[in-house]
C-alpha cells in the first residue's frame, strides 16, 4: 500500500495512511502496528482518531527514520510504500521520477 507522510514545516511528523487503506488493511480490532524501519522493528499505538477520519501514525521513531531516509526526495509529501511482512509492515520510501532536463 502508499501513503504519505505529515509534515509540518521542513519537518516529518508521521503517516498519513489513508481512509481506504484503513478500510481495506486495518482490522478495526487493532491497536498498534509493527513497523520495520531498515534493521529496527517498533510497535506504533493507534490512537481512536485513526479510526474516526484521522488514520495517521505518528511515532518520534518513526519521524526520525523518515526524516533520514525519505526527506531528500520532496520537501513536502512524500510517498512511502507499506508492504506486509506477516504481522508487520516494512517501510521503503518511493523514489520520486527524475525529470530529464536538456
Amino acid at each position: 500500500m502508499i501513503v504519505t507522510t505529515r509534515t509540518r514545516g521542513h519537518s516529518i511528523t508521521g503517516l498519513r495512511i489513508g481512509a481506504a487503506n484503513v478500510r481495506r488493511y486495518f482490522p478495526s480490532s487493532l491497536h498498534s502496528i509493527d513497523l520495520e524501519l531498515d534493521h529496527l522493528r517498533i510497535r506504533c499505538d493507534l490512537e481512536a482518531s485513526f479510526w474516526r477520519g484521522r488514520p495517521e501514525i505518528s511515532d518520534p521513531r518513526l519521524c526520525s527514520w523518515l526524516q533520514a531516509k525519505c526527506s531528500h526526495e520532496l520537501p513536502e509529501q512524500i510517498s512511502v510504500e507499506m508492504l506486509p511482512t506477516g504481522e508487520s509492515y516494512r517501510l521503503q520510501c518511493r523514489r520520486s521520477p527524475r525529470h530529464k532536463t536538456n
